[in-house]
């Protein structure tokens, strides 16, 4: 498919830069979807990421920026877009102007200047600001990748001071058409390219970035996060993190989100529960078995008993966690001692989550969670895993309904039956909530709920026809999954009402 956009012309001249106006407009239609099939070939998204080939038009450019590993792969199919040729990496979005000679023609869309990014982080290391681009510095740090890169040309302007965000771990800076970071647990001096290409198409491409490098939006995450009622007064933001994913259904058939430093999720057979999964189990960590008590809350130890008298020695700081936020309820029994996982850097794990303890920091800083929601995050998406998840929309699941009675005579209930499917190989998917609305002729609405779908993905209602519903009227129903995210996937069916005279 071609992309054709209605925009402000723009000269073939000396800059590069698209027209601001051409980027919005660019970008609404991004976000609307309107190149779908220039992105992912026509097709509903998969569950697992997808990459291209680089179109042999940006073979040179691309390797000439670093090639896959600076951009990133390709994850898109090149596209039009006015008079430009482009193509997305999951970092950039790499185009050509062919009106330009060969050597000005090659530019990157200034995707940081359009894409709404994620807010500021709290703290600005003004101490190490370098050099500075009209009112913005750009960090130290960055200064010798951005000159390798050939920033006047490439990289654009800063678009936002050097921040710290804690949430990713990472030292961080946009700029119009890439964004550079740092891990806390890089060496210094190792700087990459923010995900900005696949933030931009996450909309049509396929495609999950590593965590380290995802641009994540919270503001926009926190919409869909069905399970936090059930969780009582436990501070989310503490034990959770900050949310990786949306609600989508796992290959155990439950509703699933993946946190930073947890996973919650609802069993296919127990929709209304909420639990935590045991991340420390599933991802390996190792267990000891309980002893005795040796240790007391004058050696600040609390001893937490698991079997028979035996148990494990918790920290008191870890101990005064854990009370704060939920209590044992949240954490499970410790699997283990407390070990020294680095120098001065303590960490002992319990059923649903780790506790690290560093001494050396603030001490409101000093214990957090280990981001095992994370490390789960990255597992889910290796193709390896078998962990590829389901997100519930028009796209990934099939939803068919069907009467037992085209048409009934009303004193006999009526029975609604649906099947839920995996769209990419017709699977069934247990464990689907789904609602009914039941439209009378005068306009009047009955509503009424389907039992979770079985394990051969159907469920089945039985539908009292209302009094006031007249001989030889049409019922119309509408089903609609009860979906967590925004979308609505739903169908249609209608039968007669029939008694002969």
């Amino acid at each position: 498919m071609t992309l054709r956009l209605i925009a402000p012309p723009s000269t073939p001249q000396a800059d590069r830069r698209v027209p601001f106006n051409t980027t919005l407009l660019f970008l609404c239609c991004l976000l609307a979807g309107c190149f779908l099939s220039a992105c992912s070939g026509g097709q509903g998204k998969a569950s697992t990421s997808q990459t291209y080939k680089v179109a042999p038009a940006f073979r040179e450019f691309y390797h000439s920026l670093g090639g896959n590993e600076v951009l990133g792969a390709a994850i898109s199919q090149p596209f039009d877009f006015d008079q430009y040729e482009c193509q997305y990496t999951v970092n950039v979005l790499m185009c050509q102007n062919p009106l330009l000679s060969a050597e000005e023609r090659f530019f990157l869309f200034p995707l940081g200047a359009v894409i709404k990014l994620p807010g500021a982080s709290e703290t600005q290391p003004d101490q190490n600001a370098g050099e500075a681009q009209g009112e913005l510095s750009v960090y130290e740090e960055f200064i010798p990748f951005l000159q390798q890169f050939s920033a006047a040309h490439f990289a654009g302007d800063p678009i936002s001071p050097p921040s710290i965000n804690y949430a990713q771990q990472r030292i961080e800076q946009y700029f119009e058409n890439v964004g550079l970071y740092r891990s806390f647990s890089d060496t210094p001096g190792t700087i990459k390219l923010l995900a900005y290409g696949a933030y931009a198409c996450s909309q049509v491409c396929n495609y999950l970035p590593s965590v380290d490098a995802a641009l994540l939006d919270p503001s926009l995450a926190a919409v869909d996060q069905p399970f936090l009622p059930a969780l009582g007064a436990v501070d989310g933001s503490a034990v959770l993190g900050t949310p990786l994913t949306q609600p989508y259904i796992a290959k155990d058939g439950s509703m699933e989100q993946v946190y930073t430093n947890t996973v919650l999720y609802s069993p296919a057979d127990d929709p209304k529960k909420v639990a935590l999964r045991p991340l420390p189990e599933i991802l390996g960590v190792p267990r000891q078995e309980p002893a005795a008590q040796a240790h007391g809350s004058d050696e600040n130890m609390v001893f937490y008993p698991v079997k028979n008298g035996l148990g494990y020695h918790v920290p008191s700081v870890f101990d005064t966690f854990i009370v704060n936020h939920g209590g044992r309820r949240f954490s499970g029994d410790p699997l283990s001692e407390t070990v020294e996982i680095s120098p001065g850097v303590y960490r002992q794990c319990f059923t649903y989550y780790c506790l690290l303890y560093n001494p050396s920091l603030s001490e409101q800083e000093q214990v957090n969670l280990a981001p095992l929601g994370q490390q789960y995050y990255e597992l889910m998406k290796s193709s390896e895993s078998g962990l590829s998840p389901t997100v519930i929309s028009n796209d990934t699941v099939t939803l068919v309904v069907n009467e037992q009675y085209p048409m009934l005579t009303g004193e006999e209930p009526q029975r609604i039956e649906i099947r839920v499917t995996k769209t990419e190989d017709q699977s069934a998917m247990a464990g689907i909530e789904a609602s009914l609305e039941l439209l009378l002729p005068d306009g009047e609405h009955y509503s009424s709920d389907f039992p979770p779908t079985a394990v051969d993905g159907k469920a089945v209602l039985e539908i009292v026809t209302p009094k006031k519903a007249l001989n030889g009227s049409i019922l119309t129903y509408q089903v609609c999954l009860k979906n967590p995210a925004l979308e609505p996937v739903c169908a249609q069916g209608s039968y007669l009402l029939w008694k002969t005279p």
